[in-house]
Parts: C-alpha cells; structure tokens; sequence
C-alpha cells in the first residue's frame, strides 16, 4: 500500500514538474538530461516570443488610440509622433535588456549543466497577495511556485505534504528539474536524511 502511494506521489511529481525516470537518474549525478536542457532552451524561446508580441500588440493598439486621440485634438504632427516612439523605444529597449538577461542565465545554466540536491519534506502551501493566489510547492527552505491550480491540486491529492524527499534544482538559472521521493525506491536504493 505505501508503495502504491509513493509510485502515486512519483507519478505525480513527474507530471507536474514535466520530467521522466532517465531525467531523475541524471539529475542524481549532478547533471541536467538532454531532454531537460532542450525543455529549457524552448521555454526560453517561446517566452521571449510572447513577450515581444504582447510588446507589439499593446504598442500597436495604443499607436492607433495616440493617432486617434492626436486627430481628435487637431494636435497630429511630427512632434508627437517623435514622442510616441521615444517612448516606444524606451519600452523595446527595457524588454530587450530583460530577455538577454534571461537568455544569458538560460545559456549559463545550460553550459554549466549542473544540479544540486535539496532534501527535507514536501511543503505545499498558498500565499495571498491583494486579489491574487499564489500556491507553492516546497522542500528546505525552496519555494517553487505552482502557476497551474490543477498541478497544486494534483500534488495535494497525491498526499506529498510531509514526505521526505530530494529536489534537484538546477544553476543558474533555479528551477525544479526532478524530484525523488523517499518512499519511491528509484533504482533500489533508498536513503534518509
């Protein structure tokens, strides 16, 4: 019975962190997988793209509504125009400095392919801040927040809160990489802290 709640709890972890049994035994050395290093480079990508096209559309509409407002006005002109783009340049500029401060984090903890362990029991927690909800998951004193309520969900339901465990991080740049649990016997081989 406990193994079927520990392989539960593995399985739970590994959804949730996005990460397979040859990723964990990787991690175990010290080192990222291939798989893992290829999920970090294509999440850093992907949210470099959306960034520059949520930068697009909000300066694009706001472009037009400038335009429009300039019209109404009868205040159209180079001048003005002069100043929307400063001020748009200025944007572009603070989130290209942004995205190649993520890239070169990204390249680093890519290059350097390291992980380090953390152990001690699972925390999972929420936090509220004004109107917003965020939830954690923990181990040590390393938080991790959980962006998808189902994932925190799944995690609560799997029973992990309280289970020793060893969470590899990667550096870097810190992320959750894989996580073994205590119970889940791995390769055979079982520890205590």
């Amino acid at each position: 019975m406990a193994e079927d709640a520990g392989s539960k709890g593995q399985a739970a972890l590994e959804t949730v962190f996005g990460f397979s049994q040859d990723d964990l035994a990787v991690n175990r050395s010290g080192e990222l997988s291939a798989t893992q290093k290829d999920q970090i480079a294509r999440a850093h990508y992907a949210n470099s793209r959306f960034a520059w096209i949520a930068f697009l559309i909000v300066f694009g509409v706001a472009f037009f509504g400038f335009c429009a407002d300039m019209l109404r006005r009868d205040t159209f002109g180079v001048r003005a125009l002069a100043a929307y783009a400063g001020v748009t340049m200025l944007f572009a500029l603070i989130l290209w400095g942004f995205i190649l401060y993520h890239r070169n984090q990204m390249k680093r903890t890519l290059r350097d392919g390291r992980t380090f362990p953390v152990k001690g029991k699972i925390q999972l927690y929420t936090k509220r801040s004004e109107k917003l909800m965020h939830r954690y998951f923990c181990i040590g004193d390393h938080p991790f927040q959980v962006e998808r309520y189902d994932h925190f969900v799944l995690l609560q339901e799997s029973g992990l809160a309280g289970q020793e465990a060893i969470m590899y991080v990667s550096t870097p740049r810190k992320a959750v990489q894989s996580v073994d649990l205590a119970s889940h016997s791995g390769r055979g081989q079982s520890w205590k802290s």
